[in-house]
């Protein structure tokens, strides 16, 4: 109770505002982060957000609660990941967006951004020109659905002639955003920090076992058609089947590598540049991208980061 006075004490007439990452199914832990900046008593004015960041913000400050929130999550299980990810045959990428767009659709209707319950933006990417494009007024839906195209697995959008795609390859965790609103207290969450060690058994086994039956279907279809649609000659194909018997990264392995070193580098500038008050980051890294049927794991490590960080922010020993 003492700290949580003392917290509300330092932030009072403050203006605050929270920073959500990209990170696929990582981004779960969002959720838990709200849920105990609620329960501390935090109000949020202004919400930036990226990809999965974006999607949970946006469906926050609309007025939904965290609970359902929460509950929308928790019944999210393989069969129904695997219906929102089922791999089609658009041209421009595995899967077209249609199913979560009415999912979203359905949930917030056609609300605007710039009447929600509290200041929001989302972060896309022109994948033309690597412009930021942030959304800060328009329809909720579409800024959504906007930034969580991650590329290759998502079809892009096409808004105001401009093609969009995922807001994390610009602004993985987009502290500046909530600052240029008008917060004066920044809580950044960042589901990608390098210090989250994945577990190494469940990579192996996921590369491995991929179609044994062994491992989610959903990520052994994304994986076969990934590899597909980036290796489309047959030369190539054998020639990294055989670097494979010498122990060599395979193709999935090497793309998601890459994404990942690009994001740390850029998420790791952007803190060090713009400095959020304090910096969340759960240690999400056995998570894999699409294993939203993991929910109540993911939440629980997202609220055990915020609580673990606010009350050392909190200590009389903090220097902030």
């Amino acid at each position: 109770m003492e700290q949580k006075l003392n917290l509300m004490k330092r932030l009072r007439k403050k203006k605050v505002g929270l920073a959500l990452g990209s990170g696929g199914a990582k981004g779960l832990s969002h959720i838990g982060v709200i849920k105990f900046l609620e329960e501390m008593g935090i109000k949020i004015d202004f919400i930036a957000g990226s990809s999965i960041g974006a999607l949970i913000g946006g469906v926050y400050a609309t007025g939904i609660s965290i609970k359902k929130i929460e509950n929308i999550a928790l019944k999210t299980d393989l069969v129904s990941t695997a219906k929102f990810f089922t791999p089609g045959f658009p041209k421009y990428g595995l899967v077209t967006g249609s199913k979560v767009q009415k999912f979203l659709t359905s949930l917030l209707g056609e609300k605007e951004i710039e009447n929600l319950n509290i200041s929001f933006a989302a972060v896309a990417t022109d994948i033309i020109t690597g412009r930021e494009i942030i959304f800060n007024k328009g329809n909720l839906v579409e800024a959504i659905r906007a930034s969580i195209s991650i590329p290759i697995i998502f079809q892009p959008i096409i808004y105001n002639n401009i093609v969009l795609v995922d807001g994390g390859l610009v602004n993985p965790v987009p502290t500046n955003i909530t600052r240029e609103m008008g917060a004066e207290f920044i809580i950044a969450v960042n589901v990608m920090s390098s210090n989250n060690k994945p577990n190494i058994t469940i990579d192996k086994e996921m590369d491995e076992n991929t179609g044994s039956g062994r491992s989610p279907e959903i990520v052994s279809i994304l994986q076969r058609k990934l590899q597909d649609l980036i290796i489309d000659h047959k030369w190539i194909r054998n020639f990294i089947k055989h670097k494979e018997k010498q122990d060599l990264p395979g193709i999935k392995k090497i793309f998601n590598q890459s994404i990942k070193i690009a994001q740390e580098k850029i998420i790791k500038q952007s803190i060090e540049l713009y400095k959020p008050d304090v910096l969340i980051e759960p240690d999400v890294g056995s998570v894999n991208m699409f294993e939203f049927y993991k929910a109540e794991e993911i939440i629980e490590i997202g609220y055990k980061a915020a609580e673990e960080v606010l009350k050392e922010k909190n200590s009389p020993t903090s220097s902030r």
